[in-house]
């Protein structure tokens, strides 16, 4: 229960953060990171339990430098903070429905005309309730 707190509070500021000012806390990234690598190590998770959540985050990593910012960076390091506490059960469930969940509200807006094909759209708000629907689904 505890590690499900964490996550949630970590999400929660940097989702606050991601709306507000489109930025990230490195520092509770760096603290994050810190915190699941501990506790990794407390748990006896190998680094090939950890393989996918970290891998995921750092391929986005990657992606959001050859794009040139299409993806956040911090974004990306969002999700690599997150591989170091979630097990690949719990991870790719909250990203692939926070990617579903920000693709459908990307699409409302471009219906309604809100937004254009450039508009930029927070991601971490709706990878918080991707991370809630795989807690109340699982």
């Amino acid at each position: 229960m505890i590690k499900e707190l964490g996550v949630l509070l970590f999400l929660g500021i940097n989702a606050w953060m991601d709306i507000r000012k489109k930025e990230v806390s490195v520092l509770t990234v760096l603290v994050f990171a810190l915190y699941g690598m501990l506790w990794s190590l407390q748990c006896g998770r190998s680094i090939f339990q950890a393989g996918i959540p970290l891998g995921t985050g750092l391929v986005v990593l990657i992606f959001a430098f050859l794009t040139e910012g299409s993806v956040g960076p911090g974004d990306a390091w969002i999700l690599t903070a997150l591989g170091t506490v979630l097990e690949t059960e719990e991870f790719l469930p909250a990203v692939c429905m926070g990617v579903l969940f920000a693709g459908v509200w990307a699409l409302i807006l471009l219906m309604t005309r809100r937004a254009g094909r450039r508009t930029e759209i927070p991601f971490i708000p709706f990878l918080l309730a991707g991370y809630v629907g795989g807690l109340i689904l699982c």
